[in-house]
């Protein structure tokens, strides 16, 4: 708590000599971040956070903070297997679907950036969720209805990269533009 006075007591100084108009680019530019999976760099900025857990198989956790919103937060969990792993585009795009009880709507599309190919999956449907033990530990799944998942596969040749986030019909299509925009800030600039 000592520390909280101190800083006061810094602002309100460089508040006088003028510094402070200089310190709040800083604290902008901490509001941004990156996350690398693969050999592409994600950046992104607020309303994302990063979560990362250190959980095995994942590369990185954004939460997307719908506070503001008054929605249920949502998380993108970024996979990376390296080169030849994980599987090809169409298995892994048949089991997320498969991870929907019976038949989803489904859309697809892809979309070339840079030379790497993007290819999305939006299902929407009752999601059985695996809980923490993820798809393959064999536990109950709890069916969500009324639920959405947003897929991105990346095409790389040092391996594909996996983006997936799932939750709430309302909080993840709210995010479905952002989610595109994340996919591809490694091609951007």
């Amino acid at each position: 708590m000592k520390s909280i006075p101190r800083l006061l007591t810094t602002l309100v100084a460089s508040a006088a000599c003028g510094g402070l108009l200089l310190a709040l680019p800083a604290l902008r530019a901490e509001e941004k971040g990156s996350l690398t999976a693969g050999e592409f760099i994600f950046k992104f900025a607020k309303p994302w956070e990063n979560v990362s857990s250190g959980r095995p198989m994942r590369a990185g956790e954004l939460k997307y903070d719908h506070t503001a919103e008054g929605m249920e937060d949502v998380e993108c969990i970024f996979y990376y297997f390296g080169p030849g792993q994980g599987g090809g585009i169409e298995a892994n795009i048949e089991r997320w679907i498969g991870q929907f009880d019976g038949q989803p709507k489904v859309e697809r599309e892809t979309a070339e950036h840079k030379g790497h190919k993007i290819h999305y999956l939006y299902a929407t449907g009752t999601y059985l969720d695996a809980g923490m033990g993820g798809p393959f530990s064999g536990a109950p799944k709890t069916p969500k209805p009324n639920s959405m998942m947003l897929g991105a596969i990346i095409e790389s040749q040092q391996g594909a990269v996996f983006l997936k986030l799932t939750g709430p019909e309302k909080s993840v299509n709210a995010v479905k533009d952002a989610f595109k925009k994340l996919s591809t800030s490694p091609f951007e600039g």
